[in-house]
């Protein structure tokens, strides 16, 4: 009897899962991982050096070279450019990524966590979001224009469909991959069902939560460029366009550098929040 109840638990227990915990990822040092990525981008940068500034294989209008690259972004960095220089239009992009992805946190996070604690509220609420969320953000920017106009409140808008989703998925994620027994366990001592969601829940399901506000932030980075090439009359993506209408590749590739880095900026910024806030947690 004792080994048909074991063969019972380990074919009923889910096997990726209980493959992450008993055989965990091999994971690169700190240093070395650093290393290695800095290598990875210098070679990327030489590699186009070679290619345009170097050996001139790719002519400046399909790919300027990294020297002018680098001079048209300093001449952004004083001259204004459609109004601004380069780093107004990243402050505009940006303000309008941070409001979008707070107000999305703000209404995503606790629907996610309320999906998934309350049946009821999950039975009302959960097929209304399986609807709208295949709904691309990119697809909302028409209607959007008609309500809102192209200014702050439209992209605003926009960031806010696109950071919702992981929002809502990973709360969801972070209430169910609670091991049941902690549940079971706190209410057999007498806990409530809300001093249990508070503190054994969310505590010990902060790693996944965390992991979706960085994927929510990187989503409404992208959304807020898309939406700029679009509707905007500021921004990096707004940037990006008129260069591009103008052929002025050199510019395009400018804001493009720009985007990229402040998505690394963004990206390790967050990780580092989850180091700071959840440091048992690992892969966020």
């Amino acid at each position: 009897m004792p080994a048909v109840s074991a063969e019972r638990d380990s074919a009923s227990a889910p096997g990726p899962r209980a493959a992450t915990r008993t055989l965990p990822a091999a994971r690169i040092p700190g240093g070395r991982y650093t290393l290695i990525s800095c290598a990875s981008i210098g070679a990327l940068l030489g590699l186009w050096y070679i290619a345009t500034n170097g050996a001139g294989w790719i002519g400046p209008l399909e790919l300027p070279g990294i020297v002018d690259v680098g001079q048209r972004l300093r001449t952004l960095s004083d001259t204004p450019f459609l109004g601004h220089t380069v780093w107004g239009h990243a402050e505009a992009s940006m303000r309008v990524v941070i409001v979008g992805w707070l107000v999305a946190g703000l209404i995503g996070a606790p629907s996610g966590v309320l999906m998934a604690w309350s049946p009821r509220f999950r039975s009302l609420t959960y097929p209304v979001f399986q609807l709208l969320r295949p709904v691309s953000p990119i697809a909302w920017i028409p209607l959007t224009i008609a309500w809102l106009g192209i200014g702050e409140q439209a992209r605003i808008f926009i960031v806010f469909i696109a950071a919702v989703v992981p929002w809502v998925i990973n709360s969801m994620e972070a209430v169910t991959s609670v091991d049941p027994l902690l549940v079971r366990a706190a209410r057999n001592l007498g806990s409530g069902p809300v001093t249990t969601l508070w503190r054994i829940v969310l505590p010990a399901g902060l790693p996944t939560l965390l992991g979706g506000a960085r994927v929510a932030l990187g989503n409404a980075w992208t959304a807020v460029i898309a939406a700029e090439l679009l509707a905007a009359t500021s921004g990096l993506g707004y940037v990006a366009l008129n260069a591009s209408k103008a052929l002025d590749t050199t510019t395009t590739v400018a804001a493009m550098a720009v985007i990229g880095a402040i998505g690394l900026a963004l990206s390790l910024v967050m990780r580092q929040l989850v180091r700071l806030t959840a440091p048992w947690a690992r892969g966020v």
